[in-house]
């Protein structure tokens, strides 16, 4: 039983050591990176109706 579990943590570490991990951090950064520039265009082209919208909600609350 002890060999099993032996060789099975060997089998992990060496599947730990081959595999790449740098590739997927870059991945995360680049799709981060690119969410970020998506989110930020979109409030770029809805500025004016954001801000308009919010007028008109600061209008109404003040009743004027």
């Amino acid at each position: 039983m002890l060999d099993a579990l032996w060789f099975r943590l060997l089998d992990w570490a060496d599947r730990l050591r081959r595999e790449e991990r740098g590739d997927s951090l870059v991945n995360w950064v680049v799709l981060a990176v690119g969410l970020a520039a998506a989110a930020a265009a979109v409030v770029a082209l809805l500025r004016p109706a954001i801000t308009d919208a919010g007028q008109k909600i600061v209008n109404f609350i003040s009743g004027g």
